[in-house]
């Protein structure tokens, strides 16, 4: 298979798009997997809606990395791919979608 995309794709609603169908087609079998995804999914959903938090980005990391470890097949070990890459070349994409509460105006 082979997925196109130009330079005004969203990398954090690429990684979204692999890892929903990633957690689509898992077995259920392993708990890295099975549940690694979908909190992944729901902390990806975060950065899209900017209301993620600094932190979000170590959690993405250490899931990914338990998954690409302890799953029991290729399918879990190689879902996190597309999250580590895009982290690793456009972190700022990630960056953006951080909450920044406003800054109070002065009366």
């Amino acid at each position: 298979g082979m997925i196109v995309i130009d330079e005004d794709t969203s990398m954090v609603d690429f990684s979204k798009f692999y890892l929903g169908f990633c957690v689509e087609e898992s077995c259920g079998k392993c708990v890295p997997c099975r549940v690694g995804g979908m909190q992944m999914l729901k902390i990806l959903e975060k950065f899209t809606k900017k209301r993620a938090k600094e932190e979000d980005i170590q959690k993405l990391k250490d899931i990914a990395l338990t998954m690409i470890k302890a799953s029991l097949c290729s399918l879990g070990a190689t879902a996190p791919n597309p999250v580590m890459s895009t982290l690793k070349h456009f972190e700022e994409e990630y960056r953006a979608g951080i909450f920044t509460p406003p800054i109070p105006k002065k009366n």
